[in-house]
């Protein structure tokens, strides 16, 4: 199969070289085109766009059809002909990344026009035009005027503490009390694993219910119908608890500021009144990732000019499932909308991709089995900027591999990884994955054979080298006398390089005194302690210097573990996220010492060094979300498919594509609760419908049932982005086993239906 991968990638040379001809041509044409003021040609289907001065109107677009280009020129357009005074134009996007990078992009277009228009226009995010919205009047809505934003860290932390009052409360027996009877004595080992799935279902629940408008009194009132079994009866508990923190604490969380800002805009004339006319258009981008409640307040800000313009791409909604985001407000919007036009062009990947992803969208929306997910895909084709290239078998830069189990996937994966780097240098390639626990696993092969990566999941390397360091610290500093331990902190924290000059400093400081080293009584280690070989190396000068930082931290009292972490994080110089990590480790730390009898330095440094906290893991998740990564060439990017949206390679290949992973039929096995009881086997969907049940809405026959039906519509969703991640080369990889307990090591239908596809693409009977 390897080798069919060389030739694969071979037998696209002659089409790269085209390619790069074609591309120097371009920039050779650009540059001709270019004077003073820089003149862009737009497309056919970007130009009706262009043209809209007012009005509400809707931006479909496929993947790289330039979303960000088309609202960026726009903008500048509708600035440079004055149509905006006497207001601003207001852009909302969900990343501070986007935000950056839509500020950079408009400044550079308005001034290669020529035009000084700094406040004509601003950008932000959806959360942050929510705090200005509320910070204008937080009387109104009773908000003391000094309240502090919770951010998504503290948040995990706090509520977390919440669900841990509650278990202490009863709500472990409760838990244990869903569980099967037959999963019971596997408890102890899967607990971790357990509670975090159900942390995530009370964090996805109160979202529901803050976005909702449902508080903690009014969801005490509607549950007095419902069952005591029912997990919104035990949720509402924490919710009720969660609340009354935050308000103690001045704190409010996003959710609680979206509603407030929406409920202050529906209320407040003045308010309401003041941002209309100010803001005379308003521009989102990503639109297929808003929930219920930033819709109206855009649609309340833009309702007195009715210029709103909101650009997205149904088929990449690919969060819906554990947010409270849903594809169908932009649906919904395109419909009603003055205008819609689509932009179906693009040119990020070869034609044969693009056919591809197309067959994808053909075939679900008129041969999928099951008639409710044949519009989970919008029937929006991507049409390639040239349709003039060859499209020949000799060309074709698609693959299919199925593989016997995931440890040979794996193995396989990174050897075409790695062949591919070697054929081709310069070009970007990634591997994408279903989980956080695999981008970790093929990164550590991928360095095992001195290959340079990087890690895009909620288990970042970056977040594991900070509670690691920290870990080891602590550890030490707990048992100041072991050697053993002592070694490890060196060997894992301060150690540059591992070769064999630095297995002989280990050697002796494991033989060593530990005082003796640290505080000889000469004022100076015994150089003829020492052996020859390592006396003047760099390790061993390493080892001075990173004593003299240990004795810095041995200093610094030992009363308050958070105060500590923090001393260290200084002493050590972190950068500013690594320093970010450290202070969530802080206030984790001050959480897990209330109430806990076991609490002590040697706690906090096996929870560090465990690798498998859940919280530490959702935390990470927040900090280092590589907003802004670009891949680069030097390093193969390993990630997760959902991390992957908004990125681009010239080489993907995506792994696991079983029937388990992206399931076809509602009878399929899905990844769900599996150890729960019938009643509870999908407490987030049970929620969901509880909830719908409380505001009045129809409520489907089976939710279960349901819930199934949009996960799959969402993992097609999600197969979608990773193939058009691809810009020449795709590789589509699954395993066929018989030993998984449901045999979900199986290939995916739409695996079977893509490989078809690409036989008969490559002349294959």
């Amino acid at each position: 199969m390897i080798e069919e991968i060389n030739k694969a990638t071979e037998s696209m040379g002659t089409a790269t070289k085209l390619m790069s001809t074609a591309t120097k041509l371009m920039s050779t044409a650009t540059k001709l085109m270019s004077n003073e003021v820089k003149k862009i040609v737009y497309r056919d289907d970007q130009l009706p766009i262009m043209q809209y001065r007012g009005g509400s109107m809707a931006v479909p677009a496929v993947p790289g059809a330039g979303k960000t280009f088309i609202i960026c020129n726009l903008v500048c357009e509708i600035i440079k002909d004055k149509v905006h005074k006497p207001g601003k134009i207001l852009i909302v996007t969900f990343m501070n990344s986007a935000v950056n990078n839509f500020k950079h992009r408009i400044s550079m277009v308005l001034q290669n026009k020529g035009i000084n228009a700094s406040n004509d226009y601003e950008v932000m995010t959806i959360h942050s035009l929510a705090l200005k919205i509320l910070k204008d009047r937080p009387d109104v809505m009773g908000v003391n005027e000094e309240f502090k934003i919770l951010d998504d860290v503290n948040k995990s932390l706090y509520l977390n503490n919440c669900i841990s009052m509650w278990r202490r409360k009863g709500g472990e027996g409760i838990f244990k009390s869903m569980i099967l009877d037959k999963s019971l004595n596997k408890y102890s080992g899967k607990q971790d694993k357990w509670w975090n799935d159900f942390f995530t279902t009370v964090d996805t629940i109160i979202g529901e219910l803050k976005i909702n408008d449902i508080s903690p009194e009014k969801l005490k009132e509607n549950i007095k119908s419902l069952d005591n079994n029912s997990i919104l009866v035990h949720i509402s508990e924490i919710y009720d608890t969660y609340s009354k923190i935050l308000k103690s604490e001045g704190y409010i969380d996003y959710n609680d500021l979206l509603i407030l800002a929406y409920k202050l805009l529906k209320t407040d004339d003045t308010v309401r009144e003041k941002l209309q006319k100010k803001y005379t258009f308003v521009f989102e981008d990503e639109c297929q990732d808003s929930n219920l409640i930033e819709g109206k307040i855009l649609s309340l800000i833009s309702k007195k000019s009715g210029n709103l313009v909101r650009v997205g791409d149904v088929n990449q909604s690919i969060t819906g499932t554990f947010t409270a985001s849903d594809p169908k407000f932009f649906r919904e919007f395109c419909g009603k909308a003055n205008n819609a036009f689509k932009m179906f062009m693009a040119g990020r990947s070869t034609n044969h991709i693009i056919d591809l992803a197309n067959e994808l969208v053909e075939f679900t929306n008129n041969k999928h089995g099951e008639e409710k997910c044949r519009n989970a895909l919008v029937d929006q084709k991507i049409k390639s900027l040239d349709d003039e290239v060859e499209t020949g078998q000799d060309n074709y830069g698609i693959s299919t591999m199925v593989c016997n189990s995931r440890e040979e996937e794996t193995k396989k994966a990174v050897r075409v990884a790695m062949k591919f780097k070697e054929k081709f240098p310069g070009k970007t390639c990634a591997i994408l994955v279903p989980f956080n626990n695999q981008v970790r696993e093929i990164a550590d092969m991928l360095r095992s054979y001195n290959v340079e990566c990087d890690e895009l999941s909620n288990k970042s390397d970056k977040k594991i080298k900070v509670t690691s360091t920290l870990g080891y610290i602590l550890k030490f500093i707990s048992n100041p006398q072991d050697s053993v331990i002592f070694t490890d902190l060196i060997k894992n924290v301060f150690c540059e390089e591992h070769n064999e000059e630095s297995e002989k400093l280990f050697g002796f400081i494991c033989s060593y005194d530990v005082e003796k080293l640290m505080y000889p009584s000469c004022g100076t280690i015994n150089e003829l302690d020492i052996p020859g070989e390592i006396l003047n190396s760099k390790v061993y000068k390493q080892l001075i210097s990173s004593m003299d930082l240990i004795k810095r931290i041995f200093k610094y009292p030992q009363t308050h573990f958070d105060r500590l972490i923090l001393y260290i994080s200084d002493v050590l110089n972190f950068t500013l996220e690594n320093r970010a990590m450290s202070e969530a480790v802080a206030s984790y730390v001050r959480f897990e010492s209330i109430e806990n009898s076991e609490f002590s330095l040697a706690y906090v440094a096996e929870q560090l060094l465990d690798g498998k906290n859940s919280i530490l893991d959702y935390i990470s998740g927040i900090i280092y979300d590589l907003e802004g990564y670009e891949p680069s060439p030097d390093r193969v990017t390993v990630s997760t498919c959902h991390k992957a949206k908004g990125l681009e390679w010239d080489c993907v290949l995506i792994l696991n594509i079983t029937s388990y992973q992206y399931p076809y039929m509602t009878t399929d096995k899905f990844k769900d609760y599996y150890y729960l009881k019938d009643e509870f086997k999908n407490p987030t969907v049970i929620c969901r419908a509880e909830i719908a049940k409380i505001l009045g809405n129809n409520i489907c026959e089976d939710p279960l049932k349901e819930a199934k039906i949009q996960i799959i519509n969402e993992k097609i969703r999600l197969l979608y982005v990773g193939i058009t991640r691809a810009k020449e080369y795709l590789i589509l990889m699954a395993t066929q086993s018989n030993e998984g307990k449901w045999n979900e090591d199986k290939p995916s239908k739409y695996f079977y239906v893509l490989q078809d596809y690409i036989n008969s693409q490559r002349g294959v009977l």
